[in-house]
């Protein structure tokens, strides 16, 4: 398995774009975060200072099992030279996406509320109807 892991599909906390980094001391993957916000206002509520941190770690099992899942996927490092990427080959590949995902909504969402998964078909079709306007210009 790839040192680093990106996420690709949202599962528990994780969002698509965060990372898992090997850790060889626990042999284990993890994410970390942290994030701050401060603000010092004139009002009577006066100085907000906040901070979040985060820890999240996966076994080595659970990654693979994630990988196969379609959740997590091997990061590798591109070149400048290998890092051009066909607009519209990544187009097609979006609306496969995007179209298998929309075809099985009613199985993959059958648990969750009617206007969770409304939302989630509104967002597809958006989506697939954005792609292939994008398409529809190429010369």
């Amino acid at each position: 398995m790839a040192k680093t892991l990106r996420v690709i599909e949202p599962f528990l906390i994780m969002e698509i774009g965060d990372t898992f980094e090997y850790d060889s001391d626990d042999k284990m993957y993890v994410s970390q975060r942290k994030e701050e916000y401060y603000q010092n206002n004139d009002s009577t509520i006066g100085e907000i200072k906040s901070i979040y941190s985060s820890d999240f770690r996966i076994s080595v099992e659970y990654a693979k099992e994630l990988v196969k899942e379609g959740c997590l996927e091997e990061a590798t490092e591109k070149t400048t030279a290998n890092s051009f990427v066909n607009i519209f080959d990544e187009i097609d590949a979006l609306l496969t996406k995007y179209t298998s995902q929309l075809n099985t909504i009613e199985n993959d969402m059958k648990d969750l509320p009617a206007c969770v998964r409304v939302e989630r078909e509104t967002v597809l079709q958006n989506m697939i109807t954005l792609l292939k306007h994008l398409k529809s210009l190429k010369k």
